[in-house]
């Protein structure tokens, strides 16, 4: 990986650091009186800068430092722009919302986030990179920029002071659906195909087209609770089966070859994982085309927010853990995993199994006892797993 690509993967490491600390506020306030915390403000803080600081920022400096080096130094003002709209955002939004402010920092990491996709689409002509690896990547840009699409359709809502809670959670799955299953999904794909050798990745292109094309209309799958016209039921279910199809392809292809390629189990260990959360996720949306599980999974808040944690803590944050395990940036032993990451596991099976529990007995307008504090002892062992991860984290990476 080049230096720029080693730099801001570790800066947006520490960003994670901050999304955790506003993530044990958010819990305590639950729990406390805290009378100079907005909550909700802090929330859209929150998960603004855990898109933006943490997750868009590392895959954007980790696909840079796929490149040559002749190619990578002028990213170095993009992302420090990017970053700096995502700063903008963690401070604004807990002290105004959705203001004047907020918005325009929110601007601009659109704005910087389409520099950033013009600029690498370019590059990729001359960057030598393998062909299912450089599509992968187009197809995260295409869908990086798509998503915007849902921020501004909501900006415009907010600003016409247009009343209507359909087209507002409309315009929030929009965007949430490209950035996780277009932008993330992709951009880690192109991460991982990059590791693989060219004799594997020829098998692969068939199934990644069909996961690219099937991502547009499985928006639908988003929307199901909106009772959609029978023509976009169809296309969502179309798209699920797609999509599930072309992902048991991928993995019939990669896993038999999985074990020679990484050698390391504490770097196996982290990415099963991650694949273990994409294989729930993907579980989980073939299910949402059943009507009444559907409209179950939209109607509770915890489902929604546990779901949103899957993929988010889950499969990305682990994917990029063992990006970091894999090139010597979070120390590890060839057969035990660190004890950060072990700390930052239990926080996250306690977020989800808590969340998930919640949901399920809201179903029978049942209340667990005393899950907030379970939800604030989780994000406690989250924030500890990530401060001793940004404590540990070394930048003299082994050759590749």
């Amino acid at each position: 990986m080049n230096p720029t690509g080693k730099k801001w993967c570790r800066i947006a490491l520490f960003n994670l650091l901050l999304v955790a600390i506003a993530g044990v506020l958010l819990r305590l306030k639950i729990l406390v009186a805290l009378p100079w915390l907005h909550h909700k403000n802090l929330l859209h803080g929150h998960s603004h800068f855990a898109f933006a600081g943490w997750v868009s920022l590392f895959l954007m400096g980790a696909l840079v430092g796929l490149l040559p080096e002749r190619l990578s130094a002028k990213y170095g003002r993009i992302l420090l722009a990017y970053a700096v709209s995502a700063y903008g955002m963690l401070i604004s939004f807990p002290f105004q919302g959705y203001g004047a402010v907020s918005i325009f920092f929110s601007t601009l990491s659109v704005l910087f986030s389409w520099w950033f996709a013009v600029v690498l689409w370019k590059d990729l002509a001359g960057a030598g990179l393998a062909t299912l690896v450089s599509n992968a990547i187009r197809w995260s840009l295409v869908f990086l920029v798509i998503s915007a699409a849902g921020t501004f359709f909501l900006a415009w809502l907010m600003a016409t002071h247009v009343n209507n809670a359909r087209l507002y959670f409309a315009a929030i799955y929009f965007y949430l659906h490209f950035q996780y299953n277009g932008w993330f999904f992709f951009a880690i794909l192109a991460l991982f195909f990059s590791q693989l050798p060219l004799i594997l990745q020829e098998r692969l292109r068939q199934p990644v087209l069909w996961l690219a094309m099937a991502a547009i209309p499985a928006y639908f799958l988003s929307a199901l609770w909106m009772s959609l016209p029978s023509w976009m039921y169809i296309a969502a279910v179309l798209a699920a089966l797609a999509q599930t199809a072309a992902f048991i392809i991928l993995l019939k292809n990669l896993l038999p070859y999985v074990r020679n390629f990484f050698t390391g189990k504490s770097l196996r260990t982290v990415w099963l994982l991650s694949l273990m959360a994409l294989c729930i996720k993907f579980l989980l949306q073939g299910l949402s085309v059943f009507p009444a599980l559907s409209k179950y999974a939209f109607a509770y808040r915890p489902v929604v927010i546990g779901y949103l944690h899957l993929v988010l803590l889950g499969f990305v944050s682990f994917f990029l853990f063992g990006w970091l395990i894999r090139h010597d940036y979070i120390p590890a032993a060839a057969k035990k995993l660190p004890a950060s990451v072990w700390l930052f596991i239990i926080g996250f099976v306690l977020t989800e199994g808590t969340l998930m529990a919640q949901g399920i007995t809201s179903m029978f307008f049942v209340a667990i006892p005393h899950t907030n504090e379970m939800l604030l002892v989780a994000a406690l062992f989250l924030l500890a797993g990530i401060a001793w991860m940004n404590r540990q984290t070394t930048y003299s990476p082994r050759p590749l």
